[in-house]
C-alpha cells in the first residue's frame, strides 16, 4: 500500500467513507468485518514496522489496522474479477460538480440500460468525484466524501488509482476536466501533461475487461455570464469554442498513447440552444451561472450514453441504438432536491440539441 505519510502526520482525524471497515487487530486475532455508519472517524497513528508505513487505528478503543472496504484488497490477498453474468457494460466517471449535479453516473446509467438488449441487463458505474477540482487535482486528492451525497450515496471510489484500478477493469471511463482548463492555454497544457503522467498509464493497463476502455471526454460549456477575471477567453461563445479545441487536443493525444476515445460534445449541444431558444438556454443553467439545471444534466447524459452506444465496439449490446425516455428517472434525484424537470422541456431540449441534431 503506497501512502504519503506526510498527509497523516504522527496522529489526527482519519475520515472513512464506508459502511463497513476491515478489521485486522494486532494482536493476530481473526480479521473482523464490522458495520459501522456511513461516515465514521478513525484515530491514526503512522510508525514504522518492518520499513514500511503502517497505520495503528483506535476505535471504540480497539487497536487495529483499518481500511475502508474499497482499500482492503490492499492488505488481503486480491481476487480475481468476478464479473456479475447480468453486467453487460461498466462505465467510470472522473470528475468534479459538473459531473456529480443530478447524479450523472446513475443518470447515464439508467439510460444506458434502458436501452440493452439479450441476457445482460444492467450497467455497472463507478465515480470518483472532487467538487472545483481539475483532473490534475482529483489525482492528488482523490474524491471528497461529502460529494457522495450527490450521487445516490454509492459507488464513489476514494482516489482516481483505486477506480481505474478496479479487478475488473471498465469498458468506459468518462473524463472531464475543471470548467474552464482546457479553454485556457497554460491550464491545458497541465491537462496533457497530467493525462500522459498518471491517466494514460492506468488506462492503458486497465484490462481487467480484456481491453483498454473507451475513454469519453466529457466536453463542456460556456459561463452563463463571463468570468470577470477572463472577460475574452470566457463569454459564452467563445469559451465553448477554446472548450471544444482543448478536448479535441485531449482527445488527440489520447489516441497517440494507443487509446480509444469518443467526445460527447455536451458544450456545442448547450451553443445549438443557446442560438435557438435563448429562453430555455437560460434554464440549462443553475443560479450560480455555470453548474447545469437537470434539464441540461439530461442532455449531457444523453450525448454521453449516446458516444458510447454509438462506438462500433459496444454497438451489438444496444440493438436499435439509444431509447431515449422522455421523462426524469425517478431513481435519480436532481441537485439539492429541486424538482425534476417537465417532459415537455426535456422533449424540447433534445429536439433543439439531442444527439440526432449535435454529434
Amino acid at each position: 500500500l503506497k501512502m504519503d505519510q506526510s498527509s497523516f502526520g504522527d496522529d489526527r482525524l482519519l475520515p472513512v467513507r464506508s459502511s463497513f471497515l476491515e478489521m485486522t487487530p494486532m494482536e493476530g486475532s481473526p480479521r473482523e468485518v464490522r458495520p459501522l455508519g456511513r461516515y465514521s472517524t478513525c484515530r491514526c497513528r503512522s510508525r514504522k514496522l518492518g520499513g514500511a508505513t503502517v497505520l495503528t487505528v483506535a476505535i471504540f478503543g480497539l487497536s487495529s489496522i483499518c481500511v475502508p472496504h474499497r482499500w482492503s484488497s490492499a492488505f488481503t490477498d486480491v481476487k480475481a474479477c468476478q464479473r456479475e453474468p447480468e453486467v453487460a457494460l461498466t462505465v467510470a466517471f472522473v470528475g468534479n460538480s459538473f459531473t456529480y449535479y443530478n447524479d450523472l453516473p446513475h443518470l447515464v446509467q439508467g439510460l444506458l440500460a434502458g436501452s440493452l438488449t439479450g441476457n445482460a441487463t444492467s450497467v455497472k458505474v463507478g465515480a470518483c468525484l472532487h467538487g472545483g477540482q481539475s483532473l490534475e487535482s482529483v489525482w492528488a486528492k482523490g474524491a471528497r466524501l461529502k460529494d457522495e451525497v450527490h450521487i445516490g450515496g454509492h459507488d464513489m471510489f476514494p482516489t482516481v488509482r483505486a477506480l481505474l484500478s478496479d479487478a475488473c477493469g471498465w469498458d468506459v471511463v468518462v473524463l472531464q476536466d475543471y470548467s474552464s482548463g482546457p479553454a485556457l492555454q497554460h491550464s491545458r497544457a497541465e491537462g496533457l501533461k497530467v493525462l500522459s503522467k498518471y491517466y494514460e498509464p492506468l488506462l492503458l493497463q486497465n484490462s481487467g475487461s480484456g481491453r483498454t476502455p473507451l475513454v469519453v471526454l466529457y466536453q463542456t460549456w460556456g459561463y452563463r455570464k463571463p468570468n470577470k477575471k477572463n472577460l475574452a477567453i470566457l463569454e459564452f461563445d467563445n469559451m465553448t469554442l477554446k472548450l471544444e479545441e482543448g478536448y479535441r487536443t485531449y482527445a488527440d493525444q489520447l489516441r497517440s498513447a494507443s487509446l480509444e476515445v469518443a467526445v460527447a460534445p455536451a458544450g456545442q449541444a448547450f451553443k445549438r440552444v443557446h442560438d435557438a431558444s435563448p429562453d430555455l438556454w437560460w434554464n440549462l443553467y443553475q443560479s450560480d451561472d455555470k453548474h447545469p439545471t437537470a434539464v441540461g444534466s439530461y442532455l449531457n447524459g444523453a450525448h454521453i450514453a449516446t458516444a458510447i452506444v454509438d462506438h462500433p465496439r459496444f454497438r451489438g449490446l444496444f440493438g436499435a441504438g439509444l431509447k431515449l425516455q422522455m421523462h426524469w428517472p425517478s431513481e435519480v434525484k436532481p441537485y439539492d432536491d429541486a424538482p425534476p424537470p417537465s417532459d415537455k422541456d426535456l422533449q424540447r431540449v433534445l429536439a433543439l440539441a439531442g444527439p440526432g441534431v449535435v454529434r
